[in-house]
């Protein structure tokens, strides 16, 4: 009971000087790359998501196999939820861009923070959602996919090049407890972040 009071008031505590942050001069200023500026935002995300992942005790543990070239990458991962995605944000090298559901677009202030990392609208036209992929990669950001979207993975992979980073994350399944009101408990959690590959290997490895 301590901890889940302690993680909401943190949570509020937090979440009232994001509305500081989101109007930082760093993050708006227009003469600052897209590219730094991404980091900049990410950096914000990454503290507030690490902790509210850490304040149940929760430990992580990072398994990476080589180091990430230079460049945007495609995140490549099983499937994704709520949870995961708040994980890879807080703990994944590279800031990146990933789907979300309309619904969280709803609340004002985690709206603007979404808008700000990039973060693309999942219930759209493929055609529309390989677009803003594009994007995204063309200004220089990851991105973040399921291996439901490999046909989009696919044409980013064709046009730009851009390497694959299989991730696979266990433990995610435990972090919540509760079947009306949902609470984190303390977990032991594993991220294993492989080392890059084309689509082909990539394709190879998955058959």
């Amino acid at each position: 009971m301590f901890r889940y009071w302690f993680l909401t008031i943190y949570v509020v505590v937090s979440f009232l000087k994001s509305m500081r942050h989101l109007y930082d001069h760093e993050l708006t200023d227009p003469r600052i790359s897209y590219t730094k500026r991404m980091h900049l935002i990410h950096e914000h995300a990454k503290r507030f998501t690490r902790g509210c992942i850490d304040q149940p005790g929760s430990v992580m543990t990072i398994h990476q196999q080589k180091k990430l070239p230079e460049g945007p990458v495609i995140y490549i991962t099983k499937e994704l939820c709520p949870v995961t995605t708040t994980l890879l944000i807080g703990h994944l090298e590279k800031p990146f861009a990933f789907m979300a559901k309309p619904n969280l677009f709803r609340y004002p202030i985690l709206k603007q923070w979404l808008k700000k990392m990039a973060v693309i609208h999942q219930n759209q036209p493929d055609e529309v959602l390989l677009e803003e992929a594009k994007q995204r990669i063309m200004s220089g950001q990851s991105v973040l996919l399921t291996e439901a979207y490999c046909h989009i993975v696919e044409a980013l992979t064709e046009e730009y090049d851009c390497p694959l980073v299989p991730i696979e994350t266990s433990g995610t399944d435990r972090l919540l407890t509760g079947k009306i009101v949902k609470r984190l408990r303390p977990v032991n959690v594993d991220i294993h972040i492989k080392a890059p590959v084309m689509i082909s290997d990539y394709a190879q490895k998955r058959a």
